[in-house]
């Protein structure tokens, strides 16, 4: 407020603008009021949180702060105040804080002490004195206001102030209020604008997305009802229909009387019929309220609709009223600097700000009205849903409804079935009673417990005999294989050996050769330097004569002469003595060289003896190679030996192939005769039956004799008197009779007994055949034992011939530690010659030629050296050999002890099958002692019966004999009667005799008839023996074409399984790499991304615009690396699925053979129907 204060006045400004001496007053002017309510928004909000961030700045990320920096300063300023505010003090405005004077002058403060000065005497009229008319108009910038005309004058007119003029600190306050008002105004706005952001598009877009889903749930639910209408309907259909057919079938129960228990389940059915009926009525009532609110959807759709139009409406006020804001906000800006005649017009649009503050609140509290309407519709749909759940129940109730029709029709099935398996099972009851053979059915069971005995020993017997074909095949297939790699590395042996013999020989002529020249050569060498010393000498010896006559020549003539000669003589001389001197020297190098050529010769001398030592070592080796070779011939003939044993193996398989073969036949005569069995049984029971009759004809026919027999000896006894002798002749044909009969029960028993004799028979060879196999694996054992020692000992031998190549390795190792001494001293004679030549570079003609003769030394030595190198190679290839042998046989030991452990393993099994014989064999003696036990007590049974029968017998022909007696006397006392009506029964006896006859022609030809009946009988049974015979052949081959085709089928699967299973691991494999690589994507997109906004905000904050231009993307060689690893892996994939291609494409042709082959059949089984 700085601009309002005037400059110092002048002395009448001065007195003009002080208070009269009567009108000052010294108490405390309260000259701030904190205004009511000012800090109520701010403990409001002192335990809210922070307002979250706006939904719809993320809509706009780069938009920049709402406050600006002078409204981030006066927050910062009005959260001090509230600091200081909300402590629970009272504010102290500046004009209470202690030594402050109010003072309305812009003068400086007056001395209290000097109250009597003229300052306050010197006033006209009580009135403050103007000012000096000499003060400019620049001096007082502000008129200020008259006493009672102001409104700081309280006593005015109207005794309210009536002026219009505000003070400084008036305005200030009325300022700062404002300010008040226009912060609190700004945030209620700033939070508005939060809550109308709430309300955006946003949530506008997901207004529209559940009007959306609430639509198409309504059509969804609309169809849904109108199809559970009509099952409803067709549910009402069948329930009526169900009624019906619940009626007709409690009449048919009730006609059939049912049982109390189906009338319960009857009124179970009716309840739950009616229950059902019951909710089909509360369904559809249901049905009604769901078709009114579906009416009710409409009605909400459609004010949803309209709610969507007032909610875009209000959007496009928002922004309007965003727009207003910010206008609002620039002119509260300027606002600060204005004068008071802005204020009225800040106070209207305070007003209007309220005023649509208040609309915006109205329309938010709508809004929340619509959304509360909008869950209200969401439950009203969801109990919707519930209720076609429950629909959705009725309908599963209605189908358990029928369920329960279906299950009383059931029932009613079950009762018929019952009824006629009761009715059933009481015929077979009856047959059953009728026909018993209980013994027979024994001795059935017996039979065929004693078949499956055979079977399961013959199963047994088959696994064995696979087991060890199966092993003898692997022992051929092993010992042929081990043959034929033998043969292969004794070829190659030999081979090898020739080999190195003809390199040896042809090395060593080179070598002799070598030798020879080399040896002329050292000879000549030595001759010609013989040849050049005497040379030297005796050109020495002329020289030296040739100065002798020099000499005599110069003493022959003059002094002076004399002394030139003698000078001359002695200078010759001492050129002499210097090249005696220097051919000495040479002389000597000569002679050394000569000794080191000699040492040479005597190291080539041991060079030679050392080829001659490795020569016979290479000549040991070969007597080695041949003792190995014996070695090879004794595992040859051992192989021949196995092949032997092989050939005993395959005749043991002939004789298995023989034995199966006889089971076979065996079993397939077992079928035979269980089916002969079968129809021999019938045979019999027909035959019995045949017999019943026969022997009721007999009987009928016996009684029918005898009467005629009674009646002729009635008649003779009549006629002739010889009643006795008849009467014993009729006895007698009557005991004739029993003991006929006896005797054929006596045969039937016999019978029986021959086929429980029989039947131990069998038993007894059974065990017979038993015993002869165990005795058969025995001596199996006993050839395998004798097997096994003979490998043992085979073991042992190759053993031994281990230890010789053992030994043979280590000779090999010495003579490569002495081929390493002799290249040592090789390379020392290399650095000796080496020297030497060092040393030899003088210019001489013979220097030069011992030079040569010493290249021709270091050739004669590389070549040498060569030689040497060639015999190492030969002896680490001889070396070589033998480990590779040493190997083999390591090989044939591990093979020949893992054939002992299989022999032994195969001895165990034997021994267990043995064991196992042993124990059956032991079972079906005890079995052969409890039958034959039951023999003795049927034979035992059948002597009882005997004595028995002859008791009776003798008991019968004592009472016949009494009878006889009895009849004898009242045949006397009656002849007198039969006499009397002997015409009678003459008469009577004629005509049973005719009628006899008839009787007896009629049995005789149904005699006939029942045994062609019977002879047809045994020929049906003969041909279905046949049959069946047949029939069991076929089943074989059928069954072993079955096992074969199983077998190739189980292939198959396995095939099918591996390429699925290599199938499913290839997909496992795509997927797992497809969902890391896309993991991997995304991780690498969102980095991106949240890099890229990172960037953009950096960017933005910078105030810079980024580049949009798109930049080629160049090629890396890392792209090209990488697209060259991926080519190789998925070339090796490639190559890994292209077998199980091979796979997949063998069982495709498998199938398709497989689909020609049963369309095939199906063809001729069509041809042959035609």
């Amino acid at each position: 407020m700085a601009n309002f204060l005037p400059e110092t006045p002048r002395t009448e400004v001065g007195d003009a603008t002080r208070f009269t001496h009567n009108d000052v007053s010294f108490s405390r002017e309260e000259s701030f009021q904190a205004p009511s309510g000012r800090d109520e928004l701010f403990r409001k909000m002192s335990g809210a949180r922070t307002p979250r961030n706006p939904l719809a700045a993320l809509r706009h990320p780069n938009a920049k702060n709402e406050f600006t920096p002078m409204l981030k300063s006066a927050t910062a300023n009005r959260t001090r105040q509230v600091a200081g505010l909300l402590n629970g003090n009272m504010p102290t405005p500046a004009a209470m804080k202690p030594g402050f004077r109010v003072s309305d002058s812009p003068l400086p403060e007056a001395s209290a002490l000097d109250v009597q000065s003229s300052s306050f005497d010197h006033s006209v009229d009580g009135r403050t004195q103007l000012p000096d008319p000499s003060s400019s108009a620049m001096s007082t910038p502000m008129a200020l206001p008259r006493r009672a005309e102001g409104e700081l004058d309280l006593g005015g007119a109207n005794g309210n102030g009536g002026g219009n003029v505000l003070t400084l600190r008036e305005q200030e306050a009325r300022l700062e209020h404002i300010d008040k008002e226009n912060f609190g105004l700004k945030l209620k706005i700033h939070f508005l604008e939060e809550n109308i952001k709430k309300m955006g598009p946003e949530f506008n877009i997901r207004t529209m997305e559940e009007n959306v889903s609430l639509k198409s749930d309504k059509v969804t639910m609309s169809r849904d009802l109108k199809q559970y209408s009509k099952d409803l309907k067709a549910a009402e259909k069948e329930l009526d229909s169900y009624k019906q057919q619940l009626r007709d079938y409690a009449d048919k129960v009730k006609k059939r009387h049912a049982d109390a228990g189906m009338r319960e389940e009857m009124d179970e059915l009716r309840r739950l019929a009616e229950e059902r009926a019951a909710d089909v009525e509360r369904m559809e009532e249901k049905l009604e309220e769901a078709r009114s609110a579906e009416d009710e959807l409409e009605k909400v759709s459609i004010e949803l609709e309209n709610a969507q139009a007032e909610v875009s409406r209000r959007d496009q006020l928002l922004d309007e009223h965003e727009d207003q804001i910010e206008e609002l906000e620039n002119k509260l800006r300027n606002a600060q600097g204005a004068s008071s005649a802005g204020l009225e017009a800040k106070d209207r649009e305070l007003r209007e700000q309220a005023e649509r503050i208040a609309e915006l609140e109205h329309s938010e509290r709508e809004l929340r009205q619509q959304a509360d309407r909008v869950a209200e519709l969401e439950q009203e749909s969801h109990r919707l849903q519930e209720e076609v759940a429950r629909v959705a129940g009725l309908e599963e109730q209605n189908r358990q409804l029928q369920k329960q029709a279906d299950r009383v029709v059931h029932l009613e099935q079950q009762l018929r079935s019952v009824s006629q398996t009761k009715d059933r099972e009481i015929a077979e009851k009856e047959r059953q009673m009728q026909t018993q053979a209980e013994q027979i059915e024994e001795q059935s069971e017996k039979i065929e417990d004693l078949r499956d005995q055979l079977r399961s020993l013959e199963r047994t017997k088959e696994a064995e005999t696979e087991k060890l074909q199966d092993r003898i095949d692997a022992a051929a297939n092993g010992n042929d294989q081990e043959l034929r790699e033998l043969e292969q590395q004794l070829d190659e042996a030999e081979r090898e050996l020739e080999a190195a013999e003809t390199q040896k020989r042809h090395e060593l002529s080179i070598a002799e050769e070598r030798l020879r020249a080399i040896e002329r050569e050292k000879d000549a060498d030595i001759k010609e330097l013989q040849r050049r010393m005497h040379t030297i000498q005796s050109e020495k010896d002329a020289e030296l004569d040739a100065l002798q006559e020099r000499v005599q020549l110069a003493e022959s003539k003059g002094d002076n002469q004399v002394q030139l000669a003698r000078q001359s003589a002695h200078d010759a001389q001492q050129k002499v003595v210097d090249v005696t001197r220097e051919k000495g020297v040479e002389i000597e190098l000569l002679q050394s060289r000569v000794d080191a050529a000699e040492a040479r010769a005597d190291e080539l001398d041991d060079y030679r003896r050392r080829f001659q030592d490795s020569t016979q070592q290479i000549a040991r080796l070969q007597r080695d190679a041949s003792e190995y070779e014996q070695q090879l011939q004794q595992l040859r003939q051992t192989v021949t030996q196995k092949d032997r044993d092989l050939g005993e193996l395959n005749t043991l398989r002939r004789e298995r192939d023989d034995a199966t073969q006889e089971i076979q036949g065996l079993r397939s005569t077992l079928t035979g005769k269980s089916t002969q069995g079968d129809a021999l049984n019938k045979a019999l029971r027909e035959r019995d039956a045949l017999s019943s009759e026969l022997s009721d004809l007999r009987r009928e026919r016996d009684n029918l004799t005898s009467r005629m027999a009674d009646r002729d000896a009635q008649v003779d006894r009549l006629n002739r008197g010889n009643n006795d002798r008849d009467a014993l002749v009729a006895t007698l044909r009557q005991e004739r009779d029993d003991v006929e009969r006896e005797m054929r029960t006596l045969r039937s028993t016999m019978s029986g007994k021959d086929s429980q004799i029989e039947a131990l028979q069998r038993v007894t060879r059974e065990r017979d055949a038993l015993s002869r196999d165990l005795s058969n694996l025995q001596s199996t054992l006993q050839s395998r034992e004798r097997d096994i020692t003979a490998l043992q000992k085979k073991i042992d031998a190759q053993e031994t011939a281990l230890d010789e190549l053992k030994r043979l390795k280590s000779d090999v190792s010495d003579r490569t530690r002495e081929l390493e001494t002799v290249r040592k001293t090789l390379s020392e004679r290399d650095a000796e010659l080496d020297a030497m030549r060092d040393h030899a570079d003088e210019p001489d003609t013979q220097i030069d030629v011992m030079q040569d003769l010493v290249r021709k030394r270091d050739d004669e030595l590389e070549a040498l050296r060569d030689e040497i190198l060639a015999q190492r190679s030969q002896v680490e290839s001889i070396q070589q050999l033998a480990e590779e042998r040493l190997e083999a046989l390591e090989e044939l030991r591990d093979n020949a002890n893992r054939q002992k452990q299989e022999y032994e393993d195969e001895l165990e099994v034997l021994q267990e099958d043995a064991d196992e014989v042993l124990e059956e064999k032991a079972s079906l003696e005890d079995k052969i002692t409890v039958l034959e036990s039951m023999l003795r007590e049927k034979d035992n049974q059948a002597t009882a019966a005997q004595s028995e029968s002859r008791a009776t017998q003798r008991e019968e022909k004592a009472a016949l004999e009494d009878r006889l007696r009895d009849l004898e006397s009242r045949l006397r006392e009656k002849d007198s009667q039969h006499r009397k009506i002997q015409n009678e029964a003459k008469a009577a006896q004629r005509e049973e005799k005719t009628s006899l006859e008839r009787e007896l022609r009629d049995l005789e030809s149904r005699l006939r008839e029942k045994e062609s009946q019977l002879r047809l009988l045994q020929a049906s049974a003969k041909a279905v023996q046949q049959k069946a015979q047949h029939e069991a052949l076929g089943l074989d081959a059928q069954s072993q074409a079955l096992e074969k085709r199983h077998v190739k089928e189980i292939n198959g699967l396995a095939k099918q399984i591996q390429f699925l299973r290599a199938r499913c691991s290839r997909a496992e494999s795509f997927r797992e790499a497809l969902g890391y690589q896309k993991r991997f994507f995304l991780m690498q997109i969102q980095t991106y991304n949240e890099c890229n906004q990172e960037d953009l905000n950096l960017i933005s904050q910078m105030g810079i615009t980024p580049d949009m231009t798109v930049h080629e993307r160049r090629p890396k060689l890392k792209s090209a690396a990488l697209t060259v690893i991926a080519a190789l892996r998925m070339q090796k994939l490639s190559q890994g699925w292209a077998q199980n291609r091979k796979i997949h494409e063998q069982l495709k042709q498998k199938l398709e053979s497989m689909r020609r082959q049963s369309g095939r059949r199906s063809g001729g089984g069509l041809r042959l129907a035609r």
